[in-house]
């Protein structure tokens, strides 16, 4: 899935874009963000993490007030994602799109175990009697 590019020959960027997984650390959500395709610099971040919303294991809330529609449009046809609901955040709305890839799945999962693994282990203190 890293090689794969998404919306060439979009207006907004046109060398298109690459899905990168991470995950929030504060809850282990998916943060999924897009690279430039040509220069593998930032792009932009395609979710959001809004820990209140009550989200799916397999739903991610996308961050459509910091994208370009046909960005939006390019990663949704790549049958990864379904649309499922709208839903107020803040002063605007947001977008709840379902996760249809197995593979996306599988390297969230991947993530979540990487940063579960990566975590700090709390010190246990003795207890002076």
């Amino acid at each position: 899935m890293e090689d794969l590019i998404i919306g060439a020959g979009m207006t907004s960027y046109p060398a298109g874009v690459h899905l990168r997984v991470h995950v929030y650390q504060s809850n282990l959500r998916p943060a999924l963000s897009l690279i430039c395709a040509d220069d593998v610099e930032p792009y932009a971040d395609l979710t959001a993490n809004v820990p209140q919303v009550d989200l799916a294991e397999d739903e991610v809330l996308i961050a459509w007030w910091n994208l370009p529609a046909d960005v939006i449009t390019a990663v949704l046809a790549t049958g990864m994602f379904a649309p499922s609901r709208t839903l107020a955040v803040g002063y605007g709305r947001g977008a709840v799109w379902k996760i249809q890839s197995t593979e996306l799945l599988e390297w969230i999962a991947d993530a979540r175990a990487e940063a579960t693994a990566d975590a700090p282990v709390p010190r246990r203190t003795a207890n002076a009697s």
